[in-house]
C-alpha cells in the first residue's frame, strides 16, 4: 500500500504529470523555493520525483490523461458517416407528426444540433452541417486527391502544344 501524498507532493505529481519539468513542478509546489539556486531546485525536484509513491501518482494521472486524450479513430469515422448519411425526414412520424427528440433513431438523433419545443408544443429541430461532414469524409476517402488529378495543368499543356517549335533568343 502506498503511502499518502502530502498537498505538495500531491500539487508536484500533478505539474509534472501536466508537462512542467520536475523543477518547474517543484517550484510551484513548494514555493518557498523560487528564491533558491537553480541546481538546488533541480536537486529537490529529482529526489521528489525519486520518490516511490510520488512517481506512482505521476503514472496514475498521466495514464488517467492518456485515457481521456486517446479518440478512437474509428469511432470518430462512424459519427461523420452518420451525420453525412443522415436524412432529416426521420424526425417525421406516423401520420406526418414531427417526433420528439427521444423518439428519434439515433442516426436522426445524431444530425440534431439542437431543437426547442415552444409553450405551444411545437418543435423546432436545428440540424447539423451535412455539407461539412460529407466534406469531412471526401477529405479522408481521398476524394479530392482524385478530382484534382483529372484537371489539367495550362503551363503544361503550353509546353505540350508547342512540341519544340519555339525559337530561343537571337
Amino acid at each position: 500500500m502506498t503511502k499518502k501524498l502530502t498537498a505538495s507532493q500531491e500539487a508536484f505529481a500533478r505539474g509534472v504529470a501536466s508537462g512542467l519539468s520536475q523543477a518547474e513542478a517543484y517550484r510551484r509546489a513548494y514555493p518557498r523555493s523560487k528564491g533558491w539556486k537553480p541546481e538546488a531546485v533541480h536537486r529537490a525536484g529529482a529526489k521528489m520525483a525519486a520518490l516511490a509513491n510520488v512517481s506512482a501518482r505521476v503514472k496514475e494521472l498521466q495514464g488517467q490523461a492518456a485515457v481521456v486524450a486517446v479518440l478512437d479513430k474509428a469511432k470518430v469515422l462512424r459519427e461523420v458517416a452518420m451525420l453525412a448519411h443522415s436524412d432529416i425526414a426521420g424526425i417525421i412520424g406516423e401520420g406526418g407528426r414531427v417526433l420528439l427528440p427521444n423518439e428519434l433513431d439515433p442516426a436522426t438523433r445524431a444530425a440534431v444540433k439542437s431543437f426547442k419545443i415552444d409553450e405551444y408544443g411545437k418543435i423546432e429541430y436545428q440540424f447539423w452541417d451535412k455539407r461539412a461532414s460529407l466534406d469531412m469524409t471526401m477529405k479522408h476517402l481521398g476524394l479530392y486527391e482524385l478530382d484534382n488529378k483529372q484537371k489539367t495543368d495550362p503551363l503544361a499543356d503550353l509546353l505540350g502544344t508547342l512540341k519544340g517549335n519555339v525559337i530561343g533568343p537571337a
